[in-house]
């Protein structure tokens, strides 16, 4: 018994240093994210709500595909609410994650908690219902990917809810995660893109005029199906306990830093800050 017990305390010592390194990543990844999301919703404040404020409307087609209809209320009006909601996602989010949010303020936590999965529910609703009457830009696949979408945050939702009503914390927090990333599926898709033109130095794969194209599709799909796969990896990397799975994902992690970092950059160079 006591060769196995130093043998398994071996171990352990072994992969404690990786499993640190790999999730010291996985902090350095959502810090990355957390600045590239307000960095959005600053742009989404500021270009559809200060048009708003001024009264041109008619500026928020300059990117949105119909965004604003003369006479169509409840579409403008799902349009507004539908921006409104998704700013409040992008700044609240990242606080649901945050350690000393959660230990110390716990009823802001869970006060903060219930606004983002209910402005995240009335978000895939209003959206869906744009897809329905206005279509999106990227035509009818865009419009089934909007509403798989849309599926996927309902469903995420009620599991992330069930989860901690039920004190089952470890689960809730994975499926918090998983909410997290189908929500944000707006933002990679604007990362990714960027990411994708400032790597190609141009637009490669699809139609810029018809905004139509096979990348298209797969970032379509992609931008909440890779971040949901890449999340389950490092669920399954967390349980295991052996050093070079650590640093595998670790390496997953430093990649997917590069990227968000780089998208971030781009998009708000080249996308948010001109509009601005």
């Amino acid at each position: 018994m006591q060769i196995i017990a130093l043998t398994v305390s071996t171990l352990n010592r072994i992969t404690e240093l990786p499993k640190k390194f790999m999730n010291l990543s996985a902090r350095a990844w959502f810090l990355t994210t957390d600045v590239g999301q307000w960095l959005f919703a600053f742009y989404v404040a500021a270009f559809y709500g200060g048009s708003a404020m001024s009264g041109d409307f008619m500026k928020w087609n300059r990117v949105l595909p119909h965004g604003y209809s003369e006479g169509e209320t409840m579409g403008n009006l799902a349009v507004a609410l539908h921006l409104l909601f998704a700013v409040i996602i992008l700044a609240g989010g990242p606080l649901q994650f945050s350690t000393t949010l959660r230990i110390k303020f716990p009823r802001l936590h869970r006060i903060n908690g219930r606004v983002y999965i209910y402005s995240g529910l009335f978000t895939s609703l209003t959206g869906a219902y744009m897809v329905i009457t206005k279509g999106s830009a990227l035509g009818w696949i865009g419009d089934v990917s909007i509403m798989i979408n849309a599926m996927l945050i309902v469903v995420c939702s009620i599991f992330t809810i069930r989860r901690a009503q039920r004190r089952q914390y470890a689960s809730h927090q994975r499926w918090a995660m998983r909410l997290f990333l189908v929500m944000s599926g707006v933002w990679y898709f604007r990362i990714g893109l960027m990411f994708w033109l400032l790597v190609h130095q141009g637009p490669v794969g699809f139609d810029p005029v018809t905004f139509r194209g096979p990348f298209l599709v797969f970032l379509g799909f992609g931008q909440y199906m890779l971040p949901l796969l890449f999340a389950e990896i490092f669920f399954w990397a967390t349980k295991q306990k052996k050093a070079n799975t650590y640093y595998a994902m670790s390496g997953v992690l430093a990649g997917l830093i590069v990227f968000t970092a780089i998208g971030t950059f781009a998009a708000t160079l080249m996308m948010w800050l001109p509009r601005l």
